[in-house]
């Protein structure tokens, strides 16, 4: 053989085995992916965690149950019997547990049952009395306030308030006494159009005093004696 035909077959075994190196290493590339684009493939889809069963929702029957006992409970907790509200809600609890308005509740009765927060209800109880001219239950709430903490500031606002409220009701008591004198009066002289103008002017002042309901008894009274002694 000779030596062009000898290099000739040498560079042709050349070519063949860089083709074939070069389709065996497109192969690989094409079978087997890199493993951080795997990873990074898995990453962006993540398997979606399980779905954990929702409780069902409190019935109609049950929501009206609740309310209640809630309620109840709360007024345990404002009279200052703690342990009789928390057993009520226990019973919330059996008949729908974790419902929010029982768990709101709780929290209230816990602050509640704190010194603070018995001091603020008795303020708060002493004020509503005072508003509404009850001067016993006004008393009552102020003693409580003062058992709990005789220094509070708000028990001297609220006695000068109280003071204040006797003085405008012994006016107004004052006031109704003289009216209803006045009426009398014009009964007596037989005017009973001013009779009424006095007696309706008390009622302004006090409508739920016992005195002015005697004296519109009164004033019918002596209203039919004068149309029956006009008659005869």
């Amino acid at each position: 053989m000779s030596g062009k035909v000898f290099i000739r077959y040498v560079g042709i075994g050349v070519a063949s085995l860089a083709m074939v190196g070069g389709a065996l290493y497109l192969l690989e590339r094409g079978m087997a992916p890199p493993a951080a684009e795997k990873a990074g493939t898995t990453a962006a889809n993540p398997t979606p965690p399980p779905v954990a069963d929702e409780p069902a929702p409190a019935t109609a029957a049950q929501s009206d149950q609740l309310v209640s006992l809630v309620g109840e409970a709360r007024r345990l907790a404002a009279d200052g019997k703690f342990d009789e509200a928390v057993a009520v809600l226990r019973r919330a609890d059996a008949v729908y547990a974790g419902w929010s308005g029982t768990e709101q509740a709780r929290s209230e009765i816990a602050r509640m049952r704190t010194p603070e927060g018995q001091l603020k209800t008795q303020l708060e109880r002493a004020r509503f009395a005072i508003e509404h001219d009850d001067r016993a239950a006004a008393e009552r709430a102020l003693a409580e306030a003062e058992r709990l903490n005789a220094q509070a500031p708000q028990i001297a606002e609220l006695r000068q308030a109280l003071q204040e409220s006797e003085q405008k009701e012994l006016h107004r008591s004052s006031r109704v006494i003289e009216l209803l004198t006045r009426m009398r009066e014009d009964i007596a002289r037989g005017d009973f159009a001013a009779a009424d103008g006095d007696l309706n002017a008390a009622e302004r002042i006090d409508l739920q005093d016992p005195a002015i309901r005697d004296a519109r008894r009164e004033l019918a009274r002596a209203r039919e004696a004068k149309e029956k002694e006009r008659k005869n």
